[in-house]
């Protein structure tokens, strides 16, 4: 057996990492021209086809197939390098208005009319001052519902439609897992937020009552939110359903006494159910927060709320580090959350709201800072917070 020589091994490495160092330096020059490119006619910087044919056709060029899992991930780290690169050097296209342009927009939503999201979309249409008065007909007719929150976020990053509500966070049961990660993941933006407030109640077709009910359909959500009405009724059976609305809609179409669903009253309205118990929640004071998203990035007049997701070297204090600049600049956090990194196991994603405006010298500052003590930054979203009646 040949005798390895550490030292040569390392020079051997050291010079191939040389290589590699100048090549990325190369490539990330050329990624500012294809940003600059996408700029100049209005590109989305992420192009999902096109980050896929990249890493495909390289990993065809791997000649040991037990290398192509560990090149994959240097490829994608290599992609998500470029993104970042394009977003920070060339920047992304922002605009500032007096007020969200719904007129003639095109807006998503998940589940079917009647859901809370839907509520929260007819109430956000309503109380815009850019709308034209005219009929509910004529303002709603551009609102398109999609079965999951994964089909919203890529019809919003396809632009499909132009911006959607998309539920984040529950204040009893807490974030909506998915959600953000989509965000993300799509790059796309948070351009507005709404604080709904949740009443659920027990629905049933006409003609029941609650003594009649053996099964009780809504959103696993929903449903946790009011375990204590259920703990009354133990014999009950719960199923989960994609939606509270869904869940309304589909004992209206079975017509079964035994049937119940939690909903909202709207649902109660759209599909023609009986009350049988008003306001089941466990608390009272239940809200959620709905993101306004959208594929531009678009800052309202009166934007107070800024949020980013970054990552930090896993080393002990890095992410303390980071979060000390917003006390530095005197910016009041109010969320901080982690998600894992589905690429890399151990190293996570967190996810920082705070108050702030971007325009607001110290907050461009604040965010410079944390580029540079970051491992990856995106801004999602500089936005305003709508609490609508």
């Amino acid at each position: 057996m040949k005798k390895l020589n550490l030292d040569e091994i390392r020079r051997r490495i050291d010079e191939i990492d040389e290589k590699i160092v100048g090549l990325m330096e190369e490539r990330l020059h050329i990624v500012q021209e294809v940003a600059l490119y996408k700029k100049q006619n209005n590109m989305k910087i992420f192009d999902e086809k096109r980050e896929r044919e990249v890493i495909e056709k390289n990993l065809g060029r791997v000649k040991e197939e037990e290398l192509k899992h560990y090149i994959e991930v240097i490829l994608k780290d290599i992609m998500d390098s470029s993104k970042e690169y394009q977003k920070y050097k060339i920047g992304v296209s922002r605009e500032y208005v007096n007020d969200l342009e719904l007129e003639g927009k095109k807006i998503g939503y998940t589940g079917v009319p009647g859901s809370y999201a839907y509520e929260v979309l007819i109430n956000l249409i309503k109380n815009n001052m850019n709308m034209k008065k005219g009929t509910d007909e004529e303002n709603f007719k551009n609102i398109v519902n999609f079965a999951s929150h994964r089909e919203l976020v890529e019809a919003v990053h396809n632009r499909k439609v132009d911006m959607a509500i998309l539920p984040i966070e529950n204040s009893i049961v807490g974030e909506v897992r998915d959600s953000i990660d989509l965000i993300n993941k799509k790059n796309i933006h948070i351009i507005g937020e709404v604080q709904h407030k949740i009443e659920h109640n027990l629905l049933g077709v006409k003609g029941s009552s609650i003594e009649r009910i053996k099964k009780v359909y809504s959103h696993e959500q929903a449903l946790m939110q009011c375990s204590d009405f259920l703990s009354f009724y133990p014999d009950w059976k719960t199923e989960k359903m994609t939606n509270t609305a869904v869940s309304g809609k589909y004992i209206s179409d079975m017509e079964n006494i035994e049937n119940a669903c939690i909903a909202n009253l709207k649902t109660k309205e759209m599909y023609n159910l009986e009350l049988l118990a008003e306001n089941i929640n466990n608390e009272k004071e239940n809200y959620t927060r709905f993101f306004i998203i959208s594929g531009k990035e678009t800052v309202i007049s009166g934007s107070e709320k800024v949020s980013i997701v970054t990552s930090t070297k896993n080393e002990s204090g890095a992410l303390m580090k980071l979060l000390e600049v917003l006390s530095e600049y005197n910016l009041n956090m109010v969320n901080l959350k982690s998600r894992p990194r589905m690429s890399k196991p151990w190293e996570y994603y967190f996810y920082i709201d705070f108050e702030g405006n971007i325009k607001d010298g110290k907050v461009k500052e604040a965010l410079e800072k944390i580029r540079e003590k970051s491992t990856y930054l995106q801004i999602l979203g500089n936005y305003k917070i709508y609490n609508l009646i």
